[in-house]
């Protein structure tokens, strides 16, 4: 068991957006600065009222009825996070926003709150809510609160958009359960989905809100433009073929090119190569050429990737066989 013990404290905001600053305080200041009334609840340790519940701001009755409650108007003027972390509560607990809570949200998107709030924190926000049960709900409230505009004015939760972040979400939970060693970043991908149906212009330009590293950024484009490549060449009738269309993409490109397309012939393909060919390994090697009487050079290179292709199309069962390969090429070539 890990404890968290902690001075109690109260905090104050010298301008909207900014991080606080902390001066220690009474056990009431202390919950007054949390964010929302069912956060507020503490306990008593000490032996004289052990166990005793301290409920200054009714956080018990608002448990009781579900409710998402800020404790007061200037909660999001302190901190404009807080509208994300009351959507995502009230989602993942099937709770809903007190009408004062919604309004005061509604409130600070007028005063353009949201502007004040820096990149990486906003960033921040969005992966904590790729990271719930149900993703895609949560984004869709975000949106109904016009919190997904935060991002950029032009991301708008469609039907397809919605589509391909319900499809990201159940392509990300078939590739999970096969327990593969390569792992699949989640927030990246969902990122990605969440930003495709943007214009090029206004997909940087997100990016750019969101003080997204440069690294990421261009990941999150390659994603989407190296996706819609292999989808073009898809589906395809050579095991071979496929395995060098994607051997060299990375899982992010290859899921997110799995979640876009509705051609089920293609995303049996992009299965087959995750789940079988990508695993198939020759057993012979340089060395094993050699002795094989194969005279060292470039045409190694050239063996062993036409081993992988016959071995991909089925035809290569064994070591026995490569080598029985092997022999009659050289046989051939002489």
């Amino acid at each position: 068991m890990k404890l968290d013990v902690a001075t109690a404290r109260t905090e104050y905001y010298e301008s909207p957006a900014a991080l606080p600053k902390v001066e220690t305080s009474s056990i009431k200041k202390d919950l007054y600065r949390r964010d929302f009334t069912i956060n507020t609840l503490a306990i008593r340790l000490n032996r004289k009222d052990f166990g005793l519940l301290i409920d200054f701001f009714g956080g018990q009755r608002d448990l009781k009825e579900k409710t998402v409650r800020v404790l007061h108007n200037l909660s999001y003027v302190e901190d404009p996070t807080r509208a994300f972390r009351a959507v995502r509560f009230a989602e993942r607990f099937g709770f809903k926003l007190s009408k004062h809570t919604a309004n005061l949200i509604k409130s600070a998107i007028k005063m353009q709150l949201f502007e004040k709030l820096s990149g990486s924190r906003l960033y921040e926000e969005l992966l904590i809510a790729f990271k719930e049960t149900n993703p895609v709900k949560t984004l869709k409230k975000l949106s109904d609160y016009d919190l997904l505009k935060v991002i950029h004015k032009n991301l708008i939760f469609d039907e397809n958009l919605e589509a391909i972040l319900s499809s990201m979400s159940e392509t990300l939970a078939w590739y999970n359960l096969l327990y593969l060693e390569e792992k699949a970043e989640d927030g990246v991908l969902y990122l990605t989905a969440l930003l495709s149906q943007l214009s090029d212009q206004d997909r940087n330009e997100a990016l750019e809100r969101l003080s997204a590293p440069s690294k990421l950024r261009e990941v999150i484009l390659k994603n989407i433009s190296e996706a819609e490549e292999i989808l073009k060449k898809l589906p395809m009738n050579d095991p071979a073929g496929l395995y060098r269309l994607l051997s060299d993409a990375g899982i992010e490109t290859i899921l997110f090119a799995m979640a876009i397309t509705k051609d089920v012939y293609k995303k049996k393909d992009i299965s087959h190569f995750l789940v079988d060919l990508k695993k198939i390994r020759l057993s012979l090697k340089g060395g094993d050429l050699k002795e094989l009487g194969v005279r060292e050079g470039p045409v190694y290179s050239a063996i062993l990737k036409e081993l992988l292709d016959e071995k991909l199309r089925g035809k290569l069962k064994s070591e026995e066989d490569e080598k029985k390969f092997v022999l009659k090429r050289q046989q051939t070539k002489t």
